[in-house]
């Protein structure tokens, strides 16, 4: 019998982003408040907008392929050279670029376990071989990771902060790290995708390391600072040498039109990414404490989420909180089972989920 489909898609589940905010609300005839996704709390620049609307007439032209004044922007923020940079549509692609480019079948990736979805999914897609390295309760274990590294494998993946987990890998352990790998270093993929809502002194900053690290790579989003999740920018910074290998198996004209238009936008208006990281940094500790207050106390968060942990709450908190219109996502399909996995919201926002919360006690 022929057999239509590769057989590796068995070992690989859809991803289930749940139902549409706009089903939810006709289901409950509420306003919801989505708090599960880690979207932005105030939305888009003014300017982001108003750049859409100017460009709508134009999307029946293909946008530049090489996305050039995102990265000319990015370059001229980051301190690095265009050529450093490729434009992807979204995080997920860019992580689907590296797979493609970069992995053989039979290659090891070394990967924090539980952490993003994808990381694993892409690594099995292309054939190489899953190395799980368990969290050390809610941090990455470096020197478990270094263990595990042998001469088959290709890449490592860190997430920092980490997703769900909302730490972060220190700066000096993660340059001990790199230093460790010597010159046949496997490259080591760093996903920055929460690191402008850090506010610890120690956190790494992947651009500036991939400068003294060769086979380091800085994967960075628009979605979450820029609230442009709805339109798909990420990046990654690296070496030339990287970036043109990417650069072979992106495909043509993958982020659209008026996603760069956005993203260019954005980067125009500084004041309102500080406006975005000014209510996270301000609301993110409030909310740690107030869910503590309540028997469900958190990891340190240098992200724009928390981790609660809840015991066996769990069920009967997101139910309620779902028939008041508010989504957390269920720790247990993050790897985290008895926790909930909640973004940070304006005052208002957070002050609705803890009212909410209140009516289960």
């Amino acid at each position: 019998m022929r057999r239509h489909w590769r057989s590796v898609l068995d070992q690989v589940a859809p991803y289930d982003a749940g139902k549409s905010l706009e089903m939810v609300a006709r289901e409950l005839g509420v306003e919801v408040l989505r708090l599960s996704s880690n979207e932005n709390p105030i939305g888009p620049s003014p300017r982001v907008i108003e750049a859409i609307r100017r460009e709508a007439p134009r999307v029946h032209l293909y946008p530049d392929g090489g996305a050039t004044e995102v990265r000319q922007a990015l370059a001229a923020r980051l301190g690095v050279g265009a050529e450093s940079i490729v434009v992807g549509n979204g995080a997920d692609e860019l992580l689907a670029m590296v797979a493609r480019a970069a992995l053989d079948p039979g290659d090891e990736v070394v990967i924090p376990h539980p952490s993003f979805e994808p990381y694993g999914t892409e690594a099995t897609l292309s054939g190489a071989v899953v190395v799980p390295s368990p969290l050390r309760e809610y941090d990455q274990d470096l020197d478990d990771m270094r263990q595990k590294i042998t001469p088959r494998t290709k890449a490592v993946i860190l997430c920092t902060p980490h997703n769900p987990a909302a730490t972060i890998v220190r700066r000096r352990p993660l340059e001990r790290f790199l230093e460790s790998l010597g010159e046949d270093a496997p490259l080591v993929v760093l996903d920055e995708a929460y690191r402008d809502f850090c506010d610890d002194d120690d956190t790494p900053d992947g651009v500036v390391l991939q400068r003294r690290y060769p086979t380091l790579l800085s994967l960075r989003t628009f979605s979450k600072i820029a609230g442009l999740a709805g339109l798909r920018v990420g990046y990654l910074v690296a070496r030339p040498e990287h970036i043109e290998r990417l650069n072979r198996v992106r495909a043509p004209f993958n982020v659209n039109r008026l996603a760069q238009t956005a993203a260019v936008a954005a980067l125009g208006d500084p004041e309102h990414l500080e406006r975005t990281r000014a209510v996270v940094l301000e609301q993110r500790p409030r909310l740690q404490a107030a869910l503590a207050r309540r028997g469900a106390p958190s990891p340190p968060s240098q992200a724009n989420f928390i981790l609660a942990m809840v015991g066996d709450r769990s069920a009967a908190l997101r139910a309620t909180l779902f028939q008041a219109g508010i989504l957390v996502r269920d720790g247990s399909a993050v790897g985290f089972p008895g926790h909930l996995r909640i973004a940070v919201g304006t005052a208002e926002q957070n002050q609705r989920l803890l009212d909410a919360w209140d009516e289960t006690r």
